[in-house]
């Protein structure tokens, strides 16, 4: 594909950056041409394409805030090397901004890039799920979402009932979803039992507020992941149409783009739903600008594919329900991160790459007095 004609440049206001300022290093597409891609490992750009929402927000405002925040940033010890790629083209109807960010991401995918995208409605996931469908790859998708958004599938994509595009598609290549942060509240109960009845993961923000580390092995096991910004309690991140005054604060949002980072899985991120005329003081700007922030610092220390046979591996064999199941855990001792392996009991190959996933160590410890840890125990169902 003729990559850079996917993209509108932008246009930089006159600054003059530290050297040590993401601003300084950063390779832009402006009037001056396309950034050299050979010299990149992020890239990020922006997205405008909000049809699929009961809103429009049709300018650019709040894209040109987020750059003047995140380029006066400071890189710190850390350097990425990180190209801006400007605007990403509208299509005339959605579904071609949908068919175009999909083969964008594709294309990133085959340069190594990996890709961030800001701006646009929450149902342009369906864009980074189609990346995987073309590439015929198993996938795993992590959301972080205040509602679990499986609307109906007979009507047109939308912020609301994308999900339920995505486990409708043939072929079906979602191998398991996770959603992250949903209030009760906000989601309905038929919702819920489908995320159960799939074997798929759906962790209330009540239950994870006082450990947030509990869904880092979930951000590990994902191959793209998107953020509803909406998802962020208002106070903390006002561009919301209709903000709720609980969710993530700013400190826990930050974090969990970091988790992001680190995944050695991950190609793509999207941030979106973002409502530019509610921004005050460019406060959603500038947390923006540091969750970018924080993604780069995690993706700097970014884990490499661990195995099971590592040498840094540690092996521990327990036994579920007085030895009705057999279960092995691994943690390496190096990076202290655990997994799991989840025992296959039919010849379904396409699972082989699935058994070796990311835990935590309380699922060790559960399954250490014998008892059954909930994450290990959908994903053998699903198996098998």
């Amino acid at each position: 594909m003729e990559f850079e004609l996917s993209f509108d440049s932008i246009k930089l206001q006159e600054s003059t950056f530290y050297n040590d300022q993401i601003g300084a290093s950063i390779h832009t597409y402006t009037k001056d041409g396309f950034p050299d891609l050979t010299e990149s490992d992020v890239v990020m750009f922006g997205l405008n394409e909000y049809r699929g929402t009961n809103y429009r927000n049709d300018d650019d405002q709040l894209l040109n805030n987020v750059r003047s925040s995140f380029y006066n940033l400071y890189q710190g010890q850390n350097r990425i090397r990180i190209a801006d790629l400007g605007n990403l083209k509208i299509g005339h109807k959605k579904s071609d901004t949908i068919h175009l960010l999909s083969e964008v991401l594709v294309e990133c995918e085959r340069r190594n890039l990996f890709a961030i995208i800001i701006g646009g409605s929450h149902d342009m996931t369906l864009a980074q799920y189609d990346a995987c469908v073309v590439q015929n790859k198993i996938c795993s998708l992590v959301n972080i979402d205040r509602s679990i958004d499986f609307g109906k599938s007979t009507e047109e994509s939308n912020s609301k009932n994308f999900m339920s595009h995505i486990i409708s598609r043939s072929p079906s290549l979602l191998f398991n979803f996770s959603n992250i942060g949903h209030q009760s509240y906000f989601t309905s109960e038929a919702h819920h039992d489908l995320i159960d009845k799939l074997f798929f993961d759906a962790v209330r923000l009540g239950d994870i507020s006082n450990d947030l580390q509990e869904i880092e092995p979930y951000t590990r096991n994902a191959d793209f992941a998107s953020i509803d910004m909406r998802s962020i309690k208002m106070q903390d991140f006002p561009a919301q149409y209709d903000g709720s005054p609980n969710g993530f604060d700013s400190k826990e949002i930050c974090q969990i783009a970091r988790y992001f980072g680190v995944s050695s899985r991950l190609t793509s991120l999207g941030l979106y739903e973002i409502f530019n005329a509610k921004d005050v003081n460019q406060q959603s700007a500038s947390l923006i600008a540091q969750m970018l922030w924080c993604f780069l610092d995690g993706y700097f220390h970014k884990m490499k594919d661990v195995k099971a046979t590592d040498v840094d591996m540690v092996k521990y064999h327990v036994s579920l329900r007085a030895g009705e199941f057999n279960a092995v855990f691994y943690k390496n001792k190096k990076i202290d991160k655990w997994w799991m392996e989840i025992p296959l009991l039919t010849k379904d190959s396409s699972f082989q790459n699935q058994c070796f996933m990311p835990c935590s160590y309380s699922d060790y410890l559960i399954a250490s007095k014998g008892e059954m840890p909930n994450r290990w125990w959908k994903a053998f169902q699903k198996m098998n």
